[in-house]
């Protein structure tokens, strides 16, 4: 269960980020373009992908923070132990304490 969850939140992860470069890539592909008329289907086009680019750029931006910063605590956690972590106690180990 744990292992389809990770799953989904990484083909979630890549599809967006495929999006994002796709909306980017097309933006910048059409930039120049020659308008027909004020109609024109390459400028709705870039609207849309603008858009989504806007949409998503909070949490693609916040996304990209927080594995940075989980992988430069691991990195520092297995370059020795220099990341804080949560010290373990008798009670968190689930110790009897008889007396």
């Amino acid at each position: 269960m744990i292992k389809a969850k990770r799953a989904a939140a990484l083909i979630t992860g890549i599809v967006m980020i495929l999006v994002l470069f796709a909306s980017s890539a097309y933006i910048v592909r059409e930039a120049d373009h020659h308008c027909t008329d004020e109609h024109c289907l390459v400028c709705r086009q870039i609207r849309q992908a603008q858009a989504v680019l806007n949409g998503t750029a909070l949490p693609g931006v916040c996304m990209i923070i927080l594995l940075v910063l989980l992988s430069a605590c691991r990195v520092l956690h297995a370059a020795g132990g220099l990341c804080i972590s949560v010290r373990r106690t008798p009670v968190s180990w689930k110790v009897r304490l008889n007396n």
